[in-house]
């Protein structure tokens, strides 16, 4: 792309680009579920996972976006993560936007969309060129250090140990990193609590737990037999199985037998003649394929795996935003019902949350929130 090109023209470009992507019945998303046919992912993940991915990328909003843009395009080197569906795609269209070069380092479990993004750059005039994809092996510094030396920007997706070694090796480069970091979900007095669990059902299924604006642990505000009856709506909702799981990762099961066992021991008791604590799904090679747990209130709890979710009653919102200030780890999501106030909104905002949401709408960003437009920009 010439980086002279104008923004009205090069906007268009883009959404008619990103609009193939919201078309199921397009060529791209033809190549794009085929690319992802051998991951993990069932197909009803694949197909969700692309109608999120450029969702609000319409032609206002692609040159909304593209007017705004300031600064000189850079060349990036974008290392991708591989835990979930979308990130090439939306690096793609950030860099596209900004009039910037990408080269999309692909992620061992997912090496597909950054090549269906450069070969459909390829075809449209003005994206023509902007857009590699290039996989090699992590710990194939020789090709990566090769990769370095045409760019003057990196963006890495990863954990923090990960994203801090890129930063070693980039040298002066600027390092624009998205690591690790958690989501939670809170639930208000007045909500319904079935609806609630039904939306947040919604989130926890289509990445199995695995991203970062997965919800965590669920917040439910007043006495604690609300939340124990929405642990329960949540359980029934997860066993409708609204996306099946994905194919379970070498050792994963064990991993969530082991946690499972943990929450044997922190769920709060049941009372006697009482509604169980803690819930899970049906078997599935030794372990269950979700799990519910009704835990005291106190900080959140992060699984990050096997569709598991923390229960924990909780006074309020203050209440809550005060146990995320010592968590230690960077607050990503909070999804919030409905009936939340602008004053629990706020202090979410003032515990650190780096986005606030509906329910249901956590997997769901708005596009250039993760990456940024700015991420490409120098």
């Amino acid at each position: 792309m010439n980086v002279q090109t104008r923004p009205s023209v090069r906007a268009a470009a883009v959404a008619a680009a990103a609009a193939q992507w919201r078309d199921r019945g397009s060529p791209v998303r033809a190549r794009a579920r085929e690319s992802l046919a051998q991951s993990i992912w069932p197909p009803a993940a694949v197909e969700t996972a692309l109608d999120n991915v450029l969702w609000d990328l319409d032609g206002r909003r692609a040159l909304e976006l593209s007017a705004a843009a300031r600064g000189t395009p850079a060349a990036a080197l974008v290392f991708l993560p591989g835990n979930i569906i979308g990130p090439a795609v939306q690096s793609a269209f950030c860099a596209a936007l900004a009039g910037a070069r990408a080269i999309l380092k692909t992620a061992d479990a997912e090496r597909g969309l950054a090549s269906v993004a450069s070969e459909q750059f390829a075809n449209v005039a003005h994206l023509a060129g902007t857009i590699e994809a290039r996989d090699f092996r992590r710990g194939d510094l020789e090709t990566e250090s090769a990769a370095l030396a045409e760019m003057n920007a990196v963006v890495a997706f990863g954990e923090d140990a990960t994203i801090e070694q890129i930063r070693a090796r980039a040298g002066e480069r600027r390092v624009v990193g998205y690591g690790e970091s958690y989501s939670i979900a809170y639930v208000a007095g007045d909500a319904d609590i079935a609806a609630a669990a039904g939306l947040i059902a919604r989130d926890v299924c289509l990445f199995d737990q695995r991203g970062c604006m997965s919800p965590q642990t669920i917040f439910v505000a007043g006495e604690p037999g609300r939340a124990l009856r929405h642990a329960h709506a949540l359980a029934r909702a997860l066993g409708e199985d609204p996306i099946p799981r994905a194919r379970s990762e070498r050792g994963e099961e064990a991993l969530v037998a082991a946690f499972v066992r943990r929450l044997a021991a922190t769920a709060l008791p049941p009372a006697p003649h009482g509604l169980d604590t803690l819930l899970l799904g049906r078997s599935r090679d030794g372990a269950p394929e979700f799990a519910v747990a009704l835990e005291p209130f106190g900080q959140p709890v992060c699984a990050g795996f096997g569709r598991i979710v923390i229960v924990k009653p909780a006074p309020g919102a203050r209440d809550v935003a005060t146990q995320l200030r010592y968590v230690g780890r960077a607050i990503e999501t909070i999804a919030c019902s409905a009936d939340t106030t602008q004053q629990e909104r706020a202090a979410f905002t003032l515990a650190g949350a780096r986005r606030i949401c509906a329910l249901g709408e956590m997997q769901r960003p708005p596009f250039g929130y993760r990456p940024a437009i700015a991420d490409f920009l120098l």
